[in-house]
């Protein structure tokens, strides 16, 4: 075997050594680069429920609690699996389109209680900042005993129709959407509050189609028809998806 020959043996393993460490420092490179990706933003958003007026002004509070003939003294609202829903994004951004803000956990958000008011919490998450166009949540039966007023419904609202004791009980479930027309802007903390416009529940619901049928002395208004309220129960439940709105937050054309 002459010199040249082991000479060219050595390199080669040689050679293969440092195509070895070449590699491996292009990967490491790689590697490098993508963990130093800058990281979005986020901010902590906060959400809860209350009652209010479509013809206060948005954020605006309101303490009338009198639509017509139409006095509210309680309304609950069961709800779960709460999202907020953010705006179509380039298709290199890596932000999740969905932030849950609550989720296999319904709730009972006591939105008045006994002729006042609430701001009943639902839930806070980090979200990615940036234009959100929609929450969605689901409408579920309240989690309450038999015996209780609210069992079977999602929906609640007890009232009294010219002076007589009323309540009205929605059995509706599912996904409910709620549209912010200009979107609100996440950039920073943000409390956003999700507001029933009692108003428009009771919307072009006429008084005659309202009344005591059974004489027991409470006006029921719900799926059963115990009073022959059926068309004026028919209309609120389509008034429900124009009711849910979400007012304050930052918005963002």
């Amino acid at each position: 075997m002459t010199n040249k020959t082991i000479t060219n043996m050595k390199l080669r393993p040689m050679k293969n050594f440092l195509l070895g460490i070449t590699a491996t420092a292009l990967i490491a490179s790689c590697t490098s680069s993508e963990d130093e990706a800058p990281v979005e933003a986020q901010s902590e958003v906060t959400i809860a429920a209350t009652l209010g007026s479509s013809i206060n002004d948005a954020g605006a509070r309101t303490s009338d609690l009198i639509q017509g003939n139409f006095k509210i003294q309680d309304v609950k609202l069961s709800v779960d699996n709460v999202k907020l829903i953010l705006r179509a994004t380039s298709q290199d951004s890596k932000k999740p389109t969905i932030v849950q803000i609550r989720d296999r956990d319904p709730q009972i958000l006591d939105l008045v209680d006994d002729g006042e008011i609430k701001v009943a919490p639902i839930g806070s998450a980090m979200a990615y900042d940036g234009v959100y166009g929609k929450l969605t949540l689901d409408l579920v039966h309240a989690d309450v005993p038999e015996e209780d007023d609210m069992s079977g419904y999602s929906v609640m609202i007890k009232a009294s129709w010219f002076d007589i004791p009323a309540i009205v009980n929605v059995d509706l479930e599912g996904e409910w959407v709620v549209q912010f027309n200009q979107g609100i802007e996440v950039d920073g903390a943000q409390e956003m509050l999700l507001t029933m416009y009692y108003d428009k529940i009771l919307e072009d619901v006429p008084p005659s189609l309202v009344g005591d049928g059974n004489g027991d002395g409470l006006i029921e208004l719900g799926p059963n028809n115990v009073d022959d309220n059926g068309e004026a129960y028919d209309m609120i439940v389509a008034n429900m998806e124009k009711a849910l709105v979400m007012k304050n937050g930052k918005f963002k054309d």
